[in-house]
């Protein structure tokens, strides 16, 4: 007989009991832990996604929140924009671009020519552009200075062309200028 023979012959009572227990931990591990381990490792991946799923879910929730905000935040800033800045009417906005051009020509030193004078509605708005466009002359400085006047006066005024073209007659000298300044105002139910 071979010494192991020998061995698990004399020690069977050991031996046996700790064969059946290490069968019995396989049979444990295999049905019961691995499949356990299993579970718990994919309710993780579960967890994770929806963490990720919740941050994702706040992230936009709060970029709603902001658009929402700042929705409001303009609408408020265009009723002041509307109320405060803009003509009311079509003679607010005539008082603000035709009044002030001749007394900033005669404060300049410019002389007049022509102003001729438009109105239209802007499509798809409730809003109207007033257009004004006057041909002054001068010299070179004096129209620098009536257009930086024109420019820092608190009234809402847009200039949209300006045409300089030089005199070289005898009867007028300096620079002709064509200046075409614009306002918008509200028209329909809340002005003309």
């Amino acid at each position: 007989m071979t010494t192991l023979r020998r061995i698990l012959s004399e020690k069977r009572r050991l031996i046996w009991p700790l064969v059946v227990v290490l069968v019995a931990n396989a049979a444990v591990f295999a049905l019961v832990v691995y499949p356990l381990a299993r579970k718990v490792a994919l309710g993780e991946q579960d967890a994770d996604v929806a963490m990720m799923a919740l941050t994702n879910a706040r992230r936009d929730h709060a970029n709603a929140r902001a658009t929402v905000t700042g929705k409001a935040q303009a609408d408020t800033e265009l009723q002041t924009f509307y109320g405060d800045v803009l003509p009311p009417d079509l003679s607010g906005a005539r008082r603000i671009t035709y009044l002030p051009i001749d007394r900033l020509a005669r404060e300049a030193s410019l002389r007049v020519e022509r102003q001729t004078f438009d109105t239209a509605a802007i499509r798809d708005s409730d809003l109207a552009r007033c257009t004004l466009t006057a041909v002054l002359t001068g010299e070179y400085r004096e129209i620098r200075r009536f257009i930086h006047q024109l420019e820092t006066r608190p009234e809402f005024i847009v200039i949209e062309n300006v045409n300089l073209a030089q005199n070289e007659n005898e009867t007028s000298r300096g620079i002709t200028v064509t200046l075409q300044i614009a306002t918008y105002y509200r028209s329909g139910g809340h002005g003309n």
